[in-house]
């Protein structure tokens, strides 16, 4: 498991030891299921590709799950650079699992429980387990928990609680019974 936090500082690697980049984002499907990463392109690479690069911005690239290898450190994709020109697809932005970031998250009654801060991701089975939410005071002191002087509170919520994922994150309890369905509780 790491987080998208993580996974966005992670080199992109070609399969005969070339860095084309780093990775931007994850591709998230409505099932919540991660099918693929969003690449920023180096501009060296990008000229290697014969991929025409933005004016004023970095080319981003979409790269199946299918197409990789391994995750550990680097991201290490199956094929030489010559041969990736044929599997770097067009980057998608209505699938990026970033656009989640800094969404606020509901409860059934639509009160606001807080913002999405990270999301955990599985690289073995590319599924999200849970959000990392970053909880409003009031909500806090609406579950009753402990706050620490010097730090904000983040918890984990897991995705079978999320109903759907729209402009905001709906969850299937109200704040009040929120306690019922963390996973942990994190204090930092």
């Amino acid at each position: 498991m790491t987080y998208l936090s993580e996974l966005r500082k992670k080199e992109v690697i070609s399969a005969d030891g070339h860095i084309i980049g780093t990775v931007q984002s994850a591709i998230i499907t409505e099932e919540r299921r991660i099918i693929g990463l969003t690449v920023k392109i180096k501009t060296k690479i990008a000229k290697t590709l014969e991929k025409k690069k933005p004016l004023l911005s970095s080319l981003f690239l979409d790269v199946k799950i299918e197409e990789i290898k391994s995750v550990q450190d680097k991201v290490i994709l199956l094929y030489p650079l010559k041969q990736l020109s044929l599997y770097l697809l067009p980057h998608n932005k209505k699938v990026s699992a970033e656009r989640l970031l800094g969404l606020e998250v509901l409860g059934r009654e639509g009160k606001v429980v807080g913002t999405v801060e990270d999301m955990e991701i599985d690289t073995v089975v590319w599924t999200v387990p849970s959000l990392l939410i970053k909880i409003k005071k009031d909500t806090l002191e609406t579950v009753k928990k402990d706050k620490c002087v010097l730090c904000g509170s983040q918890l984990h919520i897991s995705m079978h609680h999320v109903v759907d994922i729209g402009d905001y994150v709906m969850l299937e309890m109200s704040v009040e019974n929120i306690g019922q369905i963390l996973k942990n509780i994190s204090m930092r």
